[in-house]
């Protein structure tokens, strides 16, 4: 069963990334269940990918076991070349654009101009997991997984504020956050973090995401996301863009 659980959490890197938790309530059907996660960036790490069962009824914990995850990235070459397809046709539709109505061209233009700048990054990866149910009911599952990708980041600015006189100023501090990913999340809690990946072997093309995250790596997101909540102050964001 394909669903699309809810973005509730991201925490974003000040060098890029993130972690993503998110949560869906399920009916499950006695026996085996089945489920397939969308819309699920290939810049995650299957390393990193968590899945977790809140009961909510008393007393069932023991109803409901995750038995199985699985997770993977598409092909890089298969990917590329759908990108490169894309971005054919994009340019193709975009030289007889103006055969279009003004409203029709807008439109084609803006989603033209979206595949332009799709990279690998932007595909989906695949994130399905089973759940035994020994009878039917509801769980609660919480999804968290973490994302490389420099695309989506924060940085701070400044802003000064002089008053009339000249003789008085008052600094602002803002946090900006940019996301040029392929994927967007809205009415999320979100949260700021200073984090920053170890050293890896520099990958050649920036089409292609970086290698996976070492164990050493893993290990320090589990602890980032351990403590990340002292570390961090959040606020319901409408749409991230």
């Amino acid at each position: 069963m394909l669903i699309d659980p809810r973005v509730k959490k991201l925490v974003i890197f000040n060098s890029g990334g993130g972690i993503v938790e998110r949560e869906i309530k399920l009916q499950l059907q006695q026996g085996i269940n089945e489920f397939e996660i969308q819309n699920v960036p290939a810049s995650f790490d299957p390393n990193s990918a968590d899945i977790r069962l809140e009961k909510i009824k008393p007393n069932e914990e023991d109803f409901f076991t995750l038995q199985q995850t699985i997770v993977s990235l598409p092909d890089t070459t298969n990917s590329q070349q759908i990108i490169d397809r894309e971005k054919s046709a994009a340019n193709s539709i975009i030289s007889y654009a103006i055969d279009f109505t003004r409203e029709m061209r807008e439109e084609i233009s803006e989603i033209c101009e979206a595949s332009s700048y799709r990279t690998y990054s932007d595909m989906n990866g695949t994130f399905d997991f089973i759940i035994d149910a020994k009878k039917e009911g509801e769980v609660n599952v919480n999804i968290i997984y973490f994302i490389s990708d420099a695309r989506i980041r924060w940085n701070t600015t400044l802003q000064v504020n002089i008053s009339e006189d000249g003789k008085h100023a008052e600094i602002e501090g803002f946090l900006v956050v940019d996301n040029q990913t392929g994927f967007s999340y809205e009415n999320v809690e979100m949260g700021f973090a200073i984090f920053e990946l170890p050293q890896i072997v520099p990958y050649p093309d920036t089409s292609y995401p970086p290698p996976m995250a070492s164990e050493e790596i893993a290990q320090e997101l589990n602890q980032l996301v351990a403590r990340k909540a002292p570390m961090k102050r959040t606020q319901r964001f409408k749409q991230l863009l």
